[in-house]
């Protein structure tokens, strides 16, 4: 199930393009089962191998698009390249990061609240971790990030963007080892993702996504899946 929404009016992602995902009734129906963050005990167990395609696909006209997956690189590292939509692989620790950045991978982590020590990166097992600059500059979102193309959207990077840990169970986000911690288990992203499970839907996750991106206006910026993953529900 599929949500898109062609303006977003978050505080993060204002004015940027975002859908959510779900599987039908089931939040975390399209998240991997094995996932961290993920408290439901279930979950997908495989890659919807038409959706993947459809994200890596849907950028819009002259404008950029980016996700974060907890699936394994090894299911769309391949798929990536100039042009196409950036997937983040989501690590569960700064260094678990480090080591997929140096194997070139664009990743993702989040980190605990002490974690910076005042600095807006750090380095760790010798490779940057990047914070994302909307967590300390106001009125800041991805569509100021990098001059509209944000750094969540730059495939070769060589550094890390690290998040603070964040949402109603940002202590159990920040644990690495303790399960649970979806940032999207609570406030306005849960509302909208109940929404997006509960809703009646004639086509594919796919087809509509391909649908929306071509509807978007040039030049805008595309966050695909703000809750859900690439699994098949």
């Amino acid at each position: 199930m599929l949500k898109t929404v062609e303006i977003s009016r978050a505080q993060k992602t204002k004015g940027v393009a975002v859908t959510y995902r779900a599987g039908e009734n089931d939040n975390f129906g399209t998240c991997p089962a094995t996932c961290e963050l993920n408290p439901s005990g279930c979950g997908a167990s495989k890659v919807d191998q038409d959706y993947l395609d459809a994200v890596v696909d849907s950028v819009p006209h002259k404008g950029v698009a980016f996700t974060y997956s907890h699936f394994s690189p090894i299911h769309w590292i391949k798929k990536l390249q100039a042009g196409k939509t950036v997937i983040n692989y989501s690590a569960k620790t700064a260094a678990m990061a480090a080591k997929y950045v140096r194997m070139k991978v664009p990743t993702v982590c989040a980190v605990p609240l002490d974690f910076w020590q005042g600095k807006k990166s750090r380095a760790v097992d010798g490779v940057n971790v990047v914070r994302c600059p909307a967590e300390y500059r106001e009125n800041f979102g991805c569509n100021q990030c990098g001059a509209g193309d944000p750094l969540c959207a730059q495939l070769n990077r060589r550094y890390a963007v690290g998040f603070t840990a964040h949402g109603v169970h940002k202590k159990k986000a920040a644990n690495p080892d303790e399960a649970g911690g979806c940032y999207a288990t609570g406030g306005n992203v849960l509302i909208h993702w109940t929404h997006t499970a509960d809703q009646d839907q004639d086509e594919t996750d796919g087809d509509r996504l391909r649908r929306f991106a071509k509807s978007l206006a040039p030049r805008t910026i595309l966050r695909h899946h703000i809750a859900g993953d690439i699994g098949a529900n």
